[in-house]
């Protein structure tokens, strides 16, 4: 007993001294040089260097957060140094993980597919075992039957996968743990991890001791691998990462206690040698503009976390990675909860917030799951970005996508929420919406760039609420709008999987995978998406959007949200994409890449301009452009002077423009009007470069299994295009040959239809006609995925495109629409009487105004 109480205060004396150390600064690597991430080079060429004890680390910018704790799970902290496991959870909680891994479906259906890998790997797979079912591949693969993807272990499977590459298998991992093979499966490092988790949930100690010696044996190897690479390119700076990832962390975290002496020394330095030197983006930047997602990749997390406190840990490093992911929270996310950098990539980081959470003592930091700016994208971003199938989330550029197989939120994000925030209804629904109600989304693999997903849904496995409730119950607005980014996102209702929802994206702000998309829609109705944002497709003749004379947008061109309204019956926006015609935009790095730019050289007119074009600084603000302006000064400065998103404090990267093709305008209006009868949603394009008569397409980007069923042209101006789909899951055609225009048959009674009715277009060409076509990539390497469009082409000085969007299902009633005399006014009639008035005007600024009337209700935009 006195020993137990003596081994508790030393700890306690120990986290004592340790938190002071970390809360005061006292590093021992403070004068040590960091390897910096953005890698810049002085003026002479040379690396730039960087020291840590230099590092702004408790900078957060000109902005006051105010942290909200209301509803956030209590996390219990880390445990003293030299306890393990410590990087997710310590030896106390380790109970209550074995629990949810028996009583929860999310553990239940994490601990089958870890199991299906660890197997795998020792040779012992059962695809007839109950860890293997239910039987998703179905013998693909040269005859894998199970789970989860085990071709990806890289193993030979001449004559089925569950025979020959178990035996392969076998071989591998008993010659690892015995010493006698010379190479091995690079993913085996991913099972590692797997391998580790089991033996610690199962106190399996022969099977850790096995595990234990083929991790040494692969370390070994590994680094014989990279030494010799290091010597043949005469490489002297330390390693940025260590051999084995951050699975090597895990492995080492999970099994410490089972690890002999020597296999904990060489696993803990190559740990400590391969993490100490290397800065986590965010950590020496302008804190104002630390927006990109890479301060959330969490893999730099985890591996110094697994030494934290002992021999060779850098605890600045860890400071330095919480302020660029807190930084990013703050000027990466806009206050509407919509993200800067346009759900691109990692996003929240929610497998790092948790370690950050469980270290509030020890290093005085803040919870960032309590972020404002967090909390108003989990409570309505999210939910708002669902489509109404409740399938997918739609999500804009590099990765965007409206599908679960290609539109989904980071994952460990969408767990990590469940678990931080347990009794959060909207948060419940986003989580439900992807694991499904079978959770058959729980992660199937151990791999990945930044974390092992399958590892964290088991550690922190979460059942959503089965108890009855409604999307209606969550109370949830039917409109999303971020005055700065200059994002709409609007449905008829929540009460239906048939809702209309359209977006329109007029993008203000450009973070670092633009499209260029201003003013582009999404459109879902009727049971299913039609017009989808597009997947890694960056030029605008990709998006739905108007163009003109086959002309480009630049990527990092803004445009200007300039009008907004949402009110029960009608919910509308207004976009300018003037500025992105008339300019193109670029950011201009020092040549050679030999130091970097200042403000000072800025305002000296020392930035040399690009020798091809004539470009010149960018002289207005974000604010300029903005339709929330926000009172901060980084918001108000030129953008030629903006601070560089990688570079240290003092370094700038100027915004160039240069003329494009310059229009006298380029305004769309999108809407939905709320029907008593069926919503629908209007287009009006108002777009002129002169006086002169230029071609315009009128895009709608369509998924890849939708025809056009007809096409009916009532008069020189107008015309109805009814398209329906082909194949109800839309993106498995993405590998398919392109399916013809032309819809054949009739459609089945109830099939989702879409109704695109050309209210006005003015057109002197009486050979265009509207068209379906799917761009496909000609070079095989690129990562570009098909582009099927709707194009509606028109020839004239202004073609006036006014476009009617329904989604219906086949039988319903199609309204029909009669213009006034004048042409000003259109009026849309339904069988039993009831009607909607639109009158359009002409404005002198050059955009269209609407009044829509309908029995006593008014809207005015």
């Amino acid at each position: 007993m006195k020993k137990t109480i003596l081994l508790l205060g030393f700890f306690a004396l120990s986290n004592y001294f340790v938190n002071a150390q970390y809360k005061n600064n006292q590093s021992a690597f403070a004068d040590k040089p960091a390897d910096s991430y953005s890698n810049f080079k002085d003026e002479n060429g040379k690396p730039g260097v960087l020291i840590w004890g230099k590092a702004p680390i408790n900078d957060f910018g000109s902005r006051t957060v105010t942290f909200n704790y209301n509803g956030l799970r209590k996390l219990p902290q880390a445990p003293a140094p030299g306890v393990h496991p410590r990087i997710y959870f310590s030896p106390d909680e380790l109970p209550d993980i074995q629990r949810r891994l028996k009583e929860t479906k999310c553990g239940q259906a994490a601990w089958k597919n870890i199991i299906s890998w660890t197997e795998m790997m020792k040779g012992k797979y059962n695809d007839k075992a109950d860890y293997a079912q239910p039987d998703v591949w179905k013998g693909q693969f040269g005859g894998l039957h199970g789970r989860v993807p085990l071709f990806r272990l890289g193993v030979p499977r001449k004559n089925g996968m569950a025979y020959n590459a178990n035996t392969l298998a076998a071989d591998y991992y008993d010659g690892l743990a015995n010493g006698t093979i010379q190479s091995f499966p690079e993913f085996y490092w991913d099972v590692f991890s797997l391998e580790s988790f089991r033996c610690l949930i199962e106190n399996d100690e022969q099977g850790a001791k096995k595990l234990a010696a083929a991790t040494y044996t692969a370390l070994k190897l590994d680094q014989l691998k990279r030494d010799s690479l290091r010597q043949a390119k005469q490489i002297t700076k330390p390693d940025e990462q260590p051999v084995g990832r951050f699975q090597l962390a895990f492995t080492y975290d999970l099994i410490f206690k089972w690890l002999s002496p020597e296999q904990k020394k060489a696993m803990h330095d190559e740990l400590a040698t391969g993490t100490w030197s290397h800065d986590n983006y965010g950590t020496f930047n302008n804190a104002e503009y630390s927006r990109g997602n890479w301060a959330t990749f969490s893999y730099w997390l985890f591996q110094v976390l697994a030494v934290e406190g002992e021999n060779g840990f850098n605890d600045l490093k860890v400071k330095g990675m919480y302020r660029g992911w807190r930084n990013l929270m703050t000027y990466g996310w806009f206050q509407s909860g919509a993200t800067y950098e346009a759900e691109a990539k990692n996003q929240l980081g929610m497998d790092g917030i948790l370690p950050f959470a469980k270290r509030m003592d020890m290093y005085g930091f803040d919870n960032l799951a309590a972020h404002p700016h967090l909390q108003a994208y989990v409570q309505e971003f999210l939910p708002q970005s669902i489509v109404p199938t409740l399938d997918g989330f739609v999500r804009y550029d590099l990765l965007g996508g409206c599908h679960l197989k290609n539109g989904t939120p980071n994952i460990c994000d969408l767990l990590g929420l469940k678990y931080m925030f347990p009794n959060d209804k909207r948060v419940d629904f986003i989580y439900r919406t992807y694991v499904r109600d079978d959770y058959a989304n729980v992660p199937d693999q151990p791999g990945g760039y930044y974390a092992n997903s399958l590892l964290f849904y088991a550690i922190f496995a979460s059942d959503f609420d089965e108890a009855p409730t409604s999307v209606a119950d969550l109370k949830m607005p039917k409109t999303f709008f971020c005055g700065e980014r200059a994002l709409m996102m609007t449905r008829s209702s929540w009460d239906t999987k048939d809702a209309l929802m359209l977006n329109m994206h007029t993008r203000q702000a450009n973070g670092g995978h633009p499209y260029s998309d201003r003013n582009a829609i999404m459109l879902a109705g009727a049971g299913r998406v039609w017009s989808p944002v597009q997947y890694n497709a960056f030029e605008n003749t990709k998006h739905s959007l108007l163009t003109i004379d086959n002309q480009k947008q630049d990527e990092h061109s803004p445009a200007t949200m300039v009008a907004f309204k949402d009110t029960a019956f009608a919910t509308f926006c207004a976009g300018d994409a003037k500025y992105a015609w008339d300019w193109n935009n670029k950011e201009q790095e020092k040549p050679g890449g030999k130091g970097y730019y200042t403000v000072e050289d800025v305002r000296a007119g020392k930035v040399e301009m690009p020798k091809k074009g004539k470009w010149e600084l960018e002289p207005n603000s974000v604010n300029y452009f903005s339709f929330l302006k926000l009172p901060y000064a980084y918001l108000n400065i030129p953008r030629s002077e903006t601070p560089h998103w990688v570079l240290p404090q003092g370094a700038v990267r100027p915004f160039l423009r240069e003329v494009n093709y310059p229009v006298q305008k380029a305004f769309r209006t999108a809407g939905i009007v709320r029907s008593d009868k069926q919503p629908f949603a209007l287009i009006v394009d108002d777009m002129a470069k002169d006086n002169e008569v230029h071609h315009y397409d009128w895009v709608l980007t369509l998924e890849h299994d939708i025809q056009m069923v007809q096409t009916v042209k009532t008069n020189d101006h107008e015309m109805d295009i009814i398209l329906t789909g082909n194949d109800p899951e839309q993106n498995e055609s993405w590998g398919k040959d392109t399916l013809q225009a032309m819809y054949s048959g009739t459609p089945a009674a109830n099939k989702p239809m879409l109704l695109v009715r050309v209210l006005n277009v003015n057109n002197n060409n009486p050979q265009n006609m509207p068209t379906i076509s799917e761009w496909r990539k000609t070079n095989p390497k690129a990562k570009e995925i098909p582009v099927r469009k709707l194009t509606i082409p028109a020839d004239a000085v202004d073609a006036k495109f006014k476009v009617l969007l329904f989604p219906y299902r086949n039988g319903e009633e199609i309204p029909t629409t009669i213009w006034n005399a004048k042409h000003d006014k259109v009026t849309v009639k339904w069988k039993n009487g009831q009607k909607q008035e639109i009158v359009f005007t002409d404005n002198p600024d050059g955009r269209t105004r609407l009044l829509i009337t309908a029995d006593k209700k008014s809207f005015s935009f």
